[in-house]
């Protein structure tokens, strides 16, 4: 029991510094509200805890509560009780990404699930892009997919504002990720590999990378990273059985030069999914007789 109001029911998540737990809300519950379950993101805290860790929960926390967009986790307050630092979120039923790949037949997601997918990453980005704020960990692990088959965003415990002056207190925040090694190169842009300021554009390579994954089973460079790619002068493979328009929506949001990268999530979805739909139409005009 944290608080004496959430009380812990199972553990439903772990990520390399917190865990994820179903919870009911007693307050919810004397209220006589119908849905009284939500998820508690929990740091434990003792002598050994790197106090970093626990600064960005918090930070999550905070700027989460302002993210309030039906494709990203909705977070509602965040506490603490005992050293234990906790986040008290929205209970999401479904799945993530990464499960539902492991799962998927040649690990790839049907067609119209990939569009799916692309839209709703792409809207929720767009929402927190406009509000100044990049994922920066965008991965299988950090998307979400409901039941009703509605995507959403999880995991924003290394995001942060996109301009350094806009950060105010926060100028450590870059030099405290790559001291714990937060990024995840597979699925990193060239730039975030090498260091450079998180961008927007980060996240756009990142959405590409996905959706190239999620509709082939397979991953761009092979097992080589991006910024490996680039060392090394290798193109992303061009899958089969896709229309022209659709590989060129994927290979510029793919771009490892991020002048040539596509410039927002919603122009990328919209030239992939339009890249489908003209293809599909060619096809259809082929067919009349």
């Amino acid at each position: 029991m944290l608080r004496d109001r959430f009380e812990l029911l199972a553990e439903i998540g772990r990520g390399g510094f917190s865990f994820v737990y179903k919870a009911r809300d007693l307050v919810a519950v004397n209220a006589g509200l119908g849905d009284p379950f939500v998820a508690l993101k929990i740091i434990v805290a003792d002598k050994s805890s790197d106090p970093d860790l626990i600064a960005l929960m918090h930070r999550e926390a905070r700027r989460l509560r302002d993210l309030v967009h039906p494709n990203i986790v909705r977070v509602h307050d965040m506490d603490v009780h005992r050293g234990a630092h906790f986040m008290v979120m929205e209970l999401l039923e479904g799945r993530s990404l990464a499960a539902a790949l492991r799962e998927a037949p040649e690990h790839r997601l049907e067609t119209g699930q990939v569009d799916r997918l692309v839209a709703d990453i792409s809207a929720a980005l767009t929402f927190a892009h406009s509000r100044n704020i990049v994922h920066a960990d965008l991965k299988p692990g950090n998307v979400f997919i409901e039941k009703s088959g509605r995507v959403k965003l999880i995991d924003f415990n290394i995001a942060h504002p996109v301009a350094r002056r806009a950060r105010g207190g926060e100028e450590d925040t870059v030099d405290i990720l790559g001291r714990l090694g937060a990024v995840t190169p597979l699925y990193a842009s060239p730039q975030r590999l090498a260091g450079a300021e998180p961008g927007s554009g980060d996240d756009v390579f990142s959405l590409a990378l996905l959706a190239y994954i999620a509709l082939t089973g397979e991953r761009p460079f092979g097992r080589k990273t991006a910024q490996e790619a680039v060392y090394e002068n290798i193109a992303p493979t061009i899958p089969s059985g896709i229309s022209r328009n659709r590989w060129s929506a994927l290979r510029r949001g793919l771009a490892l030069d991020d002048l040539d990268r596509t410039p927002t999530a919603a122009i990328f979805a919209r030239e992939f999914i339009e890249g489908r739909a003209t293809a599909l139409a060619k096809r259809l005009l082929r067919r009349k007789p």
